[in-house]
This record gives structure tokens, C-alpha cells and sequence, in this order.
């Protein structure tokens, strides 16, 4: 279920300064959000130049969204729809929504949405930005799941892209609204349980042959 991290990249610097930049851009927005920080406190942070960090990403939007993206492979990224049995159908969609509320639900996840938010009407861009390395790949890869098991005879889908977008929503609901109003605490693993378990009972009362 992984998609590979893409990072925009110009020239030919080397890939472990990118994960020096990736990791330096990471604390430096949970730490102060999207317009305080500068290329410049990124580059000293990351112990390169300048000229390092616009050689693999662009501007600082597209900055932003590599460390998404980061953020996604880092908790989304060594799962495989391979690895799902399309046969126990209830079993691979609970474990798909468990990894997503995992994702969604992460204290790195509920600072980069706070962000968002919170600086979107400044700074558009950031909206695709996110999109794109975020909820795009995240739908995409339910997706693919979707279709196979079409194909395979355990659900009825005849939109797949619709179909994620619903079992995002579902899995989704509540839990993620009041995280991100909570200031502080974390999700327990039983909540994520419940609130996985209750989405896919309606999406399999919608959908299953």
C-alpha cells in the first residue's frame, strides 16, 4: 500500500542531505508553524547551505509537503494491500482504518493539520500541498485496495474513488475533530479499535455482495 516518497529534487545533491533538510523542516514547523520559519533556519538547522535545500525542493511549499509525505511513509508507508487477505474481508478493512486513525491520530499529524488551518488563508498553497502528499495518497491506496476486492468478489464497488473517500470519512468521524480541539493527550489504542471497527460495519452494510 506504500507510495513511494517523491521529493521534487533539482541537481543532483546527495540524498542523505535531503533527509537532513526533511528532518530540520520537521521540527522546525510542529515547532513554529508554516510562516515563521525560513529556508535560511532550515538550512542552518539541517547543517547545509542554502543552496542544498532549493536543490531538492522547490520553495518552501514544497518543502512542506515532503515532510507530509514523510510523516505518511514513516506510519503508513511499510503496509502493503498485498499483504491483505481479500477473503476476510471485515479483518483487512479494520486493519486499513486501524493504520489510517493511527496516521490521522498521530501528534505529528494533529500539529501539521493545526497548521493548516491555521495558515491556509495566508498561504494557499499549503492547501495543496497537503492534499496531495496527505489525504491523495492515503485515498489512492484504499483505492487500489477497493478494486481488488471487487474484482475478488468480497465487496460490490462501483466507484472505488468514491468508495475511499466514504471509508476515510467513516473511519475518520469524530475522533479526529476532537483531537484536534484537544490541546494535549493522545488517543488511546481501544478508541482507535472502536471507532475502526464501527466504520467498517457501515461501509460493509453498504457494500459487501
Amino acid at each position: 500500500m506504500s507510495i513511494p516518497l517523491r521529493i521534487e529534487t533539482r541537481g543532483e545533491a546527495p540524498a542523505g542531505k535531503a533527509e537532513a533538510v526533511l528532518a530540520a523542516a520537521e521540527r522546525s514547523f510542529l515547532a513554529r508553524g508554516f510562516g515563521a520559519v525560513s529556508m535560511d533556519a532550515i538550512a542552518r538547522d539541517a547543517a547545509v547551505s542554502k543552496a542544498t535545500v532549493y536543490a531538492h525542493f522547490a520553495d518552501k511549499a514544497a518543502l512542506f509537503g515532503a515532510v507530509i509525505a514523510r510523516l505518511s511513509e514513516r506510519r503508513f508507508g511499510g503496509f502493503s494491500v498485498d499483504a491483505l487477505d481479500l477473503g476476510a474481508i471485515e479483518a483487512s478493512l479494520t486493519t486499513i482504518a486501524r493504520r489510517f486513525l493511527e496516521l490521522v491520530l498521530s501528534p505529528e499529524a494533529i500539529a501539521l493539520n493545526r497548521i493548516i488551518i491555521a495558515e491556509v488563508t495566508r498561504f494557499p498553497e499549503l492547501g495543496e500541498a497537503f492534499w496531495q502528499a496527505g489525504p491523495a495518497r492515503t485515498r489512492a491506496q484504499i483505492e487500489i485496495f477497493l478494486r481488488r476486492a471487487t474484482e475478488a468478489g468480497t465487496l460490490a464497488v462501483p466507484d472505488p474513488r468514491a468508495a475511499a473517500e466514504q471509508f476515510v470519512a467513516l473511519a475518520r468521524g469524530e475522533i479526529h475533530l476532537r483531537q484536534l480541539l484537544r490541546p494535549e493527550g493522545n488517543i488511546q489504542s481501544k478508541a482507535i479499535a472502536a471507532a475502526a471497527a464501527a466504520a467498517v460495519a457501515v461501509f460493509l452494510r453498504a457494500f459487501r455482495p
